[in-house]
């Protein structure tokens, strides 16, 4: 590890990220709040859009923008700057071996964060983890961290992470009109969980809708980096619990220091819109989100 990667750990560590209490589930009548990232064809962040230029649909039908602003948080110390990132540490499809590389990883996928900033560690397999933790707690983790505590099973293993994200998004719910980030460090295999195709018969089906509504409630959005490199020659799919989120994944790359950015710089910059939702009887509802002007593309849940 060099100087400069340990030094960012060092900062790193002194980020205190507090408790939350998680607030009672709201009404299907109440406000939807959604939060959405705007993005040029280089993938940075637009920052200039109004709210006339967004059209928003749930379950296909367009709803009208009721509430808006546009959030920056870089990560300073002054009210409502600081980012929410928790760095989920896949322990399960990344083998013993990967160990050291997994705790090299973390502090680069972590750096970008300030002073104001709320980051915490969560290992995957770990029932005790929680989403916030002191100075001590964070180095633990990271140092304590063990590739292969468990192995990967297609039956349990997306249950394991459905339920992990749950938790997580339920302990940062509390955390208003914020955009908040699970960092999942791992095989895509395992941190972007598909849709259950047998829908409502699937066994993981209620752990799914649990995940969906949760990330939904909590403004909570998945990213993916993938450990393994350039040569890890795992296939991303997509369409997964990231992209429903309003995430992203990154493979197939050995420097993570861009994709660190573009989390962190995705977390600071986005819009918060907010829309009375439509009548409906769906368990999950569907979200549709458009920008008009050429050449900017928008990043939004697709579910709640």
């Amino acid at each position: 590890m060099t100087r400069g990667v340990i030094a960012a750990c060092v900062v790193l560590l002194g980020a205190v990220a507090a408790a939350q209490r998680p607030r009672p589930v709201p009404a299907a009548n109440d406000l939807v709040e959604l939060d959405i990232v705007a993005l040029d064809r280089d993938n940075h962040p637009v920052t200039d859009l109004g709210q006339d230029e967004f059209r928003v649909k749930e379950e296909g039908r367009a709803v009208e923008v009721k509430t808006f602003a546009k959030v920056t948080a870089l990560g300073s110390t002054q009210a409502d700057d600081g980012r929410v990132v928790v760095l989920l540490m896949d322990d399960i499809g990344v083998t013993m071996s990967g160990t050291s590389p997994m705790q090299q990883i973390a502090p680069v996928v972590l750096s970008p964060f300030g002073q104001g900033d709320e980051v915490s560690v969560v290992r995957l397999s770990s029932r005790t983890d929680e989403a916030f933790g002191d100075l001590k707690t964070v180095r633990d983790r990271i140092g304590g961290y063990r590739g292969g505590v468990q192995p990967f099973s297609v039956r349990d293993t997306p249950e394991t992470v459905l339920k992990a994200v749950t938790k997580i998004a339920r302990q940062l719910e509390s955390i208003d009109h914020r955009r908040k980030v699970i960092l999942c460090l791992g095989l895509p295999s395992v941190c972007d969980v598909s849709e259950p195709a047998l829908g409502g018969t699937s066994p993981i089906w209620r752990a799914w809708v649990e995940a969906i509504g949760s990330t939904a409630r909590a403004n909570v959005a998945l990213y993916c980096v993938d450990p393994t490199g350039a040569r890890g020659g795992l296939s991303v799919s997509g369409g997964g619990l990231a992209q429903i989120t309003g995430g992203r994944v990154f493979a197939h790359e050995n420097n993570f220091a861009p994709a660190a950015e573009a989390i962190w710089r995705e977390a600071g910059h986005y819009y918060l819109l907010g829309y009375w939702p439509t009548a409906s009887t769906h368990e999950l509802r569907s979200i549709d989100v458009s920008v008009t002007r050429k050449g900017v593309k928008a990043r939004a849940r697709q579910r709640r």
